[in-house]
C-alpha cells in the first residue's frame, strides 16, 4: 500500500495523540486523524472512556466533533487515520461511529488503519459501510 506525505503526517499526528487516550477499563488506545480538504489542518482525537461505557467517545467521533467544533459543517475532509494499540491488527471504526461519520463523507471518503509503527489497510468508507442508514431516508 502506497501511503501519500499527507497521509504520513496524518499517522505521525496521530501517534502523538494517542498518549492522551483515556482509556482505564480496556486498556485500548485508540487515536484518530483527520485531514481537511483545501488546507493544512489536521485534527486530531482519542478514545475517552467512561464508567458507565455507554458514555464513552471513540477516537473517531472525537476528531471529527472537534473538527465541526472550530470549523463548522461545510469544512470537507480529505480522508481518516486510525490507530490503536491493539496487537492483533488494525480495528476500522466502530458502527457508531460509522454512522456519525457517514453524515459526513463520501462514499469514497478513505480509511487509513494501523498502529503506532504503520498504517497497514486502507478502506473507502463504502466498503466498510455498503449500506448505511443517510439521513434522506426519513420521512419529509
Amino acid at each position: 500500500m502506497e501511503i501519500s506525505e499527507d497521509v504520513k503526517t496524518v499517522h505521525k499526528k496521530a501517534v502523538e495523540a494517542l498518549s492522551n487516550s483515556h482509556s482505564p477499563y480496556s486498556q485500548l488506545k485508540v487515536a484518530a486523524g483527520l485531514k481537511l480538504s483545501g488546507c493544512d489542518e489536521i485534527i486530531c482525537g482519542v478514545n475517552v472512556e467512561n464508567a458507565s461505557y455507554g458514555a464513552t467517545i471513540c477516537a473517531e467521533r472525537s476528531a471529527l466533533c472537534s473538527s465541526i467544533s472550530q470549523f463548522g459543517t461545510s469544512q470537507k475532509f480529505s480522508f481518516i487515520v486510525v490507530i490503536s494499540t491493539f496487537k492483533g491488527g488494525p480495528i476500522p471504526p466502530c458502527g457508531m461511529c460509522l454512522q456519525f461519520l457517514q453524515e459526513f463523507v463520501a462514499p469514497d471518503f478513505p480509511v487509513y488503519l494501523g498502529d503506532e509503527k504503520s498504517l497497514t489497510k486502507k478502506y473507502l468508507f463504502s466498503e466498510l459501510v455498503p449500506h448505511g442508514f443517510q439521513n434522506d431516508m426519513l420521512p419529509q
